[in-house]
């Protein structure tokens, strides 16, 4: 009898706060953002605990702190330099870093709710989003920035307790690999696959559409050991925020599709990774959460039926890890 197939499910979030956008959404419109979205973490870090769902959160290390201050000069994080520089962005990249502390500035520093998710029931992983939300897989991002920024991410995690080895690239933009296995990281999330290819996004975008509302299942995807040790964990489903046309999708369709991408996981023994950030909790919540909670009912479902497996993403990483050795080192025979 053949053996049957199990799937893999990974969930991973993208933490920023402010960070993550602001050089393009106003700095004011940024920091009401935040407080809303922090009033969801905790009814979320409680849907995941009900259904017993670890999750990969990949915070940017600059929310980790307590506060910042100045230099003398009147320089943000001269300690982390060189600062990343970009031609679309004309400012220095910590313009709008507060240097205060949470209490005055909770879009720009988040320790409680690190200290939120590590008191949760359900023992989630605490990965890197880099330590100030700088695009390392930009051209003009230099290996010394990136350097830079993630040492000052892993240096402020391992103040608090924490060991890094997961990374998600802001924007999805994969570049500098290895630093990344350099300072020790094993596993990133690679990019999804692009929905619109070979320059057709006018007839491939309401195709796309038309597939989410359909809630056609995202094919399984596979790792990729990039670097030696160091693993690539794809995405496949971006759990689409309700703003904008999206919100004339069916509440339900999202939900469809990730149980029928799990499905298709587990019947290929392959990986289902879905990935949001906490910010698009803010629009439609009810539904959002609703559409999540199916979603983790079903996994917790084929969980306890042995079909499927649910790991963060460095759990995932061991798994390969450990994988591969078995097949490289098969053990020594045993004679008695």
């Amino acid at each position: 009898m053949a053996k049957p197939t199990r799937g893999t499910m990974v969930l991973s979030l993208d933490l920023e706060l402010c960070w993550g956008r602001f050089d393009k959404v106003p700095i004011a419109v940024l920091d009401a953002e935040s407080v809303q979205e922090r009033t969801h973490i905790k009814p979320f870090l409680a849907l995941l605990d009900r259904y017993e769902i670890p999750a990969t959160w990949a915070m940017v290390g600059h929310l980790m702190l307590d506060g910042c201050t100045r230099d003398r000069d009147g320089h943000a994080h001269g300690d982390v330099m060189p600062h990343a520089q970009y031609s679309w962005f004309a400012k220095d990249w910590y313009t709008y870093d507060p240097c205060t502390t949470v209490s005055l500035a909770p879009g720009w520093y988040a320790p409680d709710i690190l200290e939120w998710i590590r008191g949760s029931r359900v023992c989630h992983e605490i990965g890197s989003h880099s330590f100030a939300h700088i695009l390392y897989g930009d051209p003009e991002c230099s290996p010394s920035v990136a350097e830079a920024d993630l040492a000052a991410a892993i240096e402020t995690a391992a103040r608090k307790g924490i060991t890094l080895r997961t990374f998600i690239f802001p924007r999805n933009k994969v570049g500098h690999l290895d630093i990344l296995r350099k300072l020790g990281i094993s596993a990133y999330r690679g990019e999804d696959t692009p929905p619109t290819r070979n320059g057709h996004w006018l007839f491939l975008k309401p195709v796309n559409f038309l597939k989410q509302v359909l809630g056609v299942p995202p094919q399984p995807v596979r790792p990729e050991e990039v670097l030696p040790g160091l693993w690539n964990v794809p995405s496949n489903h971006f759990f689409l925020p309700r703003t904008g046309v999206r919100r004339i999708l069916p509440r339900t369709s999202q939900a469809r599709k990730a149980k029928r991408g799990i499905d298709q996981a587990v019947g290929a023994g392959e990986l289902y990774h879905m990935w949001f950030h906490p910010w698009n909790l803010n629009v439609d919540t009810n539904a959002m959460f609703a559409g999540l909670e199916d979603v983790f009912s079903y996994a917790c479902r084929m969980r306890e039926k042995g079909d499927l497996d649910i790991l963060t993403m460095g759990e995932y990483a061991e798994r390969l890890d450990r994988e591969r050795n078995s097949l490289s080192f098969p053990p020594s025979p045993h004679y008695s």
